[in-house]
């Protein structure tokens, strides 16, 4: 596959990221792992990020990315530990979104009344800023690339996350 195009670095980077969120959806909807929906600080971050979402997601994306490694013939060496990675990076960098929303005494799920629209583009936007960030910064792809793939990221997000709450697999968008 052709790395000098921006279309490989989307395979690489969104496909397994979609896979591995909407089966992570399915897994809280169903309260399935349930022994590791504890959160990590209720305090600072809420209820919502759970321990399960860190050890799942990126495990998922790991497994995910490392399939269509195989299956397409990306020829990514290493992909089980770059979709570990990238997986990993997804999770953290909701964390200090998160983290602001609970010291503005923002309920988890819950959206600020007065800037309801500008948390929700933030939450749909900072894990695919960290996991644009830490592609680029592993090498992966020049600047101008991670800024396409952060705004296809962004936006692939976006397009997800109604599908899921239309499905009625997520609570809210």
């Amino acid at each position: 596959m052709n790395m000098n195009s921006i279309l490989p670095h989307i395979i690489i980077v969104i496909v397994p990221l979609i896979i591995s969120n909407t089966l992570h959806m399915i897994v809280v909807k169903r309260n399935v792992f349930n022994f590791l929906n504890s959160p990590i600080s209720n305090t600072l971050f809420g209820k919502n990020k759970t321990w399960r979402g860190f050890i799942f997601i990126p495990f998922c994306n790991a497994l995910a990315l490392g399939l269509l490694n195989y299956s397409i013939n990306l020829t990514i060496e290493g992909s089980f530990y770059l979709g570990a990675i990238l997986g990993l990076s997804y999770v953290l960098f909701e964390l200090p979104n998160s983290f602001i929303k609970r010291k503005l005494g923002i309920l988890p799920g819950e959206h600020h009344e007065r800037y309801s629209n500008l948390f929700s583009l933030i939450d749909k936007m900072d894990s695919a800023f960290g996991v644009c960030l830490v592609y680029f910064i592993l090498g992966y792809l020049n600047f101008n690339y991670a800024l396409i793939l952060f705004l296809c990221s962004s936006l692939t997000h976006m397009f997800i996350s109604k599908i899921l709450v239309i499905a009625r697999i997520k609570k809210s968008y």
